[in-house]
């Protein structure tokens, strides 16, 4: 945990005295909240929303891509939202804008219950991941970066957990409400579990960055003040040079973006493509609901440690080498899934693939951070995120289209394995950029 001294302790002029007892640096505060906010997300990601997918097909007949088709189109949109919500999130905060948001998703969630049509099931659908993709993930993602710089690694991490316990408790918890009553419950209940667990602590904690409230980054005391000892043991610690700021301007005229910007965007679409089918999947190669809910579980909570060590890594290691590693780890744990036949190899791939995939994933939103500083990052981030939802959205929508042709995931999963293979050999020239002298 990080401390900070507080004001008004100088030292004795005949005497040197130790600095009063240390506040918990505030930073920490808004790594909670993000936490929360990332376990309230779960209630719309694709884990989730695939356990839907079997019982909306029984109820309305719909195919998979028809459902999937309201992701895709509500996940674009979010993409063109972030372009405006992240220079918002840098200039305002997020504490109303994240508000605002789960506000919105819950009532949405609460309203899709009641759902009798294909275009009121879009509308609602649409909706949700506008607001997931454009505003939620991007706010999580950025403002923790703004508080943390040394030990951004670790916060990320940390903030990451809620994201991880949300991937697969949520949608374990929705099959258990799904079995037991409907899937109209099971929509409710998660519109009033994502306002419960976000809504107070958003409004009341919330904090935009640390120099509102008179701090440093990572809890750091002012530069040069007297008997403070933390800053250079602390620095001490982590080798690498300080934080550098580049301008949008300046980070849009580097080679390093566009490869993290490509490999972003094709890691996502497998992602989500994987995320989005993988109950549905393991449903078609025999397992029951429950065996499936259950590997997800597993899957998701291996991811936990994953993401630790993935962020303790990243403060010690280069980061690119980091997201390699894990990435390596991915096309392995694609090429499991395709072997799932039963419970125990469908727990294998659950262990390995999940903490391959969570630690890649804190990788990436280590990384953007890393390489061009956290001044500008939500604009940053505004600027990657079309592209990402719009290869986000195609995910999930390929596969389905593969499944609804060819009845089955054979061909789109050898996909996925040739794309990871290339992102692979892509992130090993992914190398830190350097700003342009003035």
């Amino acid at each position: 945990m990080v401390f900070i001294q507080e004001a008004g302790t100088e030292p004795s002029s005949e005497q040197p005295q130790k600095p009063k007892r240390p506040r918990m640096y505030y930073g920490w505060v808004i790594v909670w909240i993000t936490i929360a906010s990332a376990i309230a997300s779960g209630v719309n990601v694709n884990p989730t929303i695939g356990v839907f997918v079997k019982p909306l097909e029984a109820e309305f007949g719909w195919s998979r891509s028809l459902i999937a088709g309201a992701v895709a189109i509500g996940t674009m949109l979010g993409g063109l939202v972030a372009l405006i919500v992240g220079p918002i999130i840098d200039k305002f905060g997020a504490r109303w804008v994240l508000f605002i948001a789960f506000l919105l998703m819950g009532g949405l969630l609460i309203a899709m219950s009641g759902i009798v049509s294909l275009w009121q099931f879009y509308a609602i659908v649409i909706m949700t991941r506008l607001l997931l993709q454009g505003i939620i993930n991007l706010t999580n993602q950025t403002v923790l970066a703004k508080w943390f710089v040394r030990k951004r690694g670790r916060a990320l991490a940390y903030g990451n957990l809620g994201q991880r316990f949300g991937q697969g408790a949520v949608p374990f918890a929705v099959q258990m409400i799904i079995t037991a009553y409907n899937w109209r419950v099971a929509a409710a209940a998660m519109g009033m579990f994502a306002w419960v667990i976000t809504l107070i602590p958003i409004l009341l904690w919330m904090r935009r960055e640390p120099k509102d409230m008179g701090l440093r980054p990572d809890g750091d005391p002012p530069p040069g003040e007297e008997g403070s000892e933390s800053a250079s043991v602390t620095t001490k610690k982590r080798s690498r040079q300080p934080e550098v700021h580049f301008t949008l301007k300046e980070a849009l005229r580097t080679r390093t973006f566009y490869i993290l910007l490509t490999t972003l965007c094709l890691t996502s679409f497998v992602n989500t493509g994987v995320n989005f089918n993988l109950i549905p999947y393991l449903s078609d190669q025999g397992l029951s609901d429950s065996q499936a809910v259950t590997i997800l579980l597993v899957w998701s909570f291996t991811g936990i440690p994953a993401a630790l060590l993935s962020g303790l890594l990243a403060e010690r290691i280069s980061v690119q080498w980091v997201i390699v590693g894990f990435q390596a780890g991915m096309v392995g744990g694609t090429l499991l899934l395709m072997s799932v036949d039963g419970v125990w190899i469908g727990m294998i791939f659950a262990f390995f693939h999940g903490a391959s995939f969570a630690g890649s994933l804190l990788a990436q939103q280590v990384i953007l951070a890393d390489y061009y500083g956290s001044a500008h990052l939500g604009a940053l981030r505004g600027v990657v995120l079309p592209w990402q939802m719009a290869s986000n959205a195609v995910g999930p929508l390929a596969a389905t289209l593969v499944f609804d042709i060819r009845g089955d995931y054979t061909v789109i999963l050898w996909i996925y394995v040739a794309i990871q293979l290339a992102v692979l050999f892509a992130l090993l020239r992914a190398h830190p950029p350097q700003l342009p002298r003035k």
